[in-house]
């Protein structure tokens, strides 16, 4: 059984975290598991040098956790079908911005791979774990998601279908999920979201040979399946690509890739009043089979996951910190452990958020997984 941690060391120009609380920390969940891999970023001011060298005495791999097309200043912009730059406002209450740049444009994926060269190369990774690798998905509403007609993904993709109007309680022309996709009524609305797989696969295949030829082994930060496919994330193209994919299963966060929390963006993106994204939501559950996103649904999207990933492996990424915006209880943290089938665990977001009671929820849940 493998088994990731996230670690956390901040947005740019935060301060350094305390790494003897950390090793410590890491030490206890290592004896009860050894540790595959660790995911660390993404303040390269606040590099945690001796976390690093810790961790590979015990021969835990080390990445660098990356974002990519999202949170940077010099990324060629993300745009709408009036052919200008979308608005992009949300940030998440710890500041964490997720204004996205296109992820056709070839002029973003040399951006990504020169600052890694520029910035974070000094440090001696393992490999990079590539996050936020897709198109805005819902939380800034419908705008951000009728993307992207810039010059270069029209030349290389075609132009994108205008949408009309999106009415009613299902506004995409959404008719059944099966084997990670979606069929869809309206040929403009599938039109639009299979350009925007075929546009982050392609761009994913440059980062990952990119770095391949740097030579880093390579993991991929994915939303949950059946989320995925609003935002270009085709599980099927992107996961043999990497060594491991991390679908973000994160069932109590009320935050960008948190499943409460994207159900309730899609069902606000298209209008209306409170009651209307009511049945929008119901409907896109009803559409899933599901009162609720439980585990046995949960479970079925990864065995789904699996059978699609080739070589890669797949780690069911789950919540372990606790914040404002994910509540997370040792309760919590054993369900997961105790319940979720995958090829090993991705404890997330940030293992320096654990508090006490969580970490020894997790100890004591790698070890009835012995």
């Amino acid at each position: 059984m493998d088994v990731a941690v996230q670690i956390s060391t901040g947005t740019p120009g935060a301060s350094a975290i305390d790494e003897r609380t950390l090793i410590s920390r890491l030490e206890v969940i290592n004896r009860a598991a050894p540790l595959t891999c660790a995911l660390i970023g993404w303040n390269p001011e606040a590099w945690p040098a001796r976390t690093a060298t810790w961790l590979r005495d015990q021969g835990t791999a080390v990445f660098l956790w990356l974002p990519v097309f999202s949170g940077w200043d010099d990324l060629a912009p993300l745009v709408g079908q009036e052919g200008l730059p979308v608005s992009q406002t949300y940030r998440s209450a710890e500041g964490e911005r997720f204004d996205f740049g296109c992820p056709a444009n070839p002029v973003n994926v040399a951006a990504t791979l020169r600052r890694f060269d520029e910035v974070y190369a000094s440090q001696d990774y393992d490999g990079v774990f590539l996050d936020k690798i897709r198109f805005p998905s819902f939380i800034d509403g419908m705008a951000t998601v009728a993307t992207c007609d810039c010059s270069s993904c029209v030349s290389r993709f075609g132009p994108r279908p205008k949408l009309g109007a999106f009415e009613g309680d299902n506004p995409l022309g959404l008719r059944a999920y099966q084997d990670l996709r979606w069929e869809v009524d309206c040929e403009r609305v599938a039109a639009l979201f299979a350009y925007k797989a075929a546009a982050v696969t392609h761009s994913v295949k440059d980062l990952v040979d990119g770095f391949r030829e740097r030579g880093k082994l390579v993991g991929l930060d994915l939303f949950a399946p059946f989320l995925s496919y609003f935002v270009g994330q085709d599980y099927a193209a992107l996961s043999p690509l990497a060594d491991f994919v991390k679908p973000m299963l994160y069932r109590n966060t009320n935050a960008p890739a948190g499943i409460p929390f994207e159900l309730d963006s899609f069902a606000a993106a298209f209008g209306g009043s409170p009651a209307d994204w009511a049945r929008r939501k119901a409907h896109l559950q009803g559409l899933l089979g599901l009162p609720a996103i439980d585990l046995s649904f949960i479970n079925s999207e990864l065995d789904a996951a699996r059978g699609v990933a080739g070589s890669a492996k797949v780690y069911a990424g789950f919540e372990v910190n606790r914040t404002s915006v994910a509540p997370i209880t040792p309760a919590y943290v054993a369900e997961s452990l105790g319940g979720l089938k995958a090829d090993g665990f991705a404890l997330s977001w940030d293992i320096n958020q654990a508090p006490v009671n969580n970490v020894k929820a997790i100890v004591e849940g790698l070890r009835a997984r012995q």
